[in-house]
Formats: structure tokens, sequence, C-alpha cells
């Protein structure tokens, strides 16, 4: 059974379609703009972000991540030393004579 077709008089104008679609985008842009930037990544256009406390929620947020990424490289460099110490600590290897 399929479902039925509705009437054209109960489907919304190419109008009211654009007229939706402009409303949604500009919603969308003043949620980025006042929430999201200031609360993700410290970032506070509108000022807004500052009086409801979300841009030092985010500025912890992108200075946490920046450690982060500081220690996850200062643990890569000494994970490279301590292979290559081992590395030069180990005898040199010899062929195989059973050959």
């Amino acid at each position: 059974m399929t479902a039925p077709t509705p009437a054209q008089g109960d489907l919304p104008s190419t109008r009211t379609l654009v007229r939706s679609t402009v409303i949604a985008l500009a919603v969308a842009a003043a949620v980025l703009g006042t929430v999201v930037l200031p609360a993700e990544y410290g970032i506070d256009p509108t000022g807004v972000g500052r009086v409801l406390g979300l841009t030092q929620m985010g500025e912890i947020k992108v200075r946490l991540a920046r450690e982060a990424a500081a220690d996850a490289a200062a643990d890569a460099a000494a994970l490279d030393v301590a292979e290559a110490s081992a590395d030069s600590a180990m005898p040199p290897a010899t062929p195989d004579s059973t050959s």
C-alpha cells in the first residue's frame, strides 16, 4: 500500500520554503557566533560568550589541548631517544655461519 499523495494546496510554496531556509540559516549563524565558537574555541565575536561564561570555558579547552599536544610531542621525543639508546647498546648482529 502506498502513502497518499498530498494535495497541491497542502504543499508549501517555493517562497515559504526559501523564507524558512533563510531563517534557519540566520538562527544557525547566530548560535554559532554566540554559543559554539566561544564554548569550543574561545573565539567570541559578539561578546555574548563572555557574558555567559562560555569564552572562559573555550579558552581552558584550547589551553588544555595545546598542553596535551606538547606532552604528546615530548613523549614521542623521549621514546625516540630511548629507542636510539637501546639500539646503540645492542651488540652488532653476526652473520649466520651455518650455510
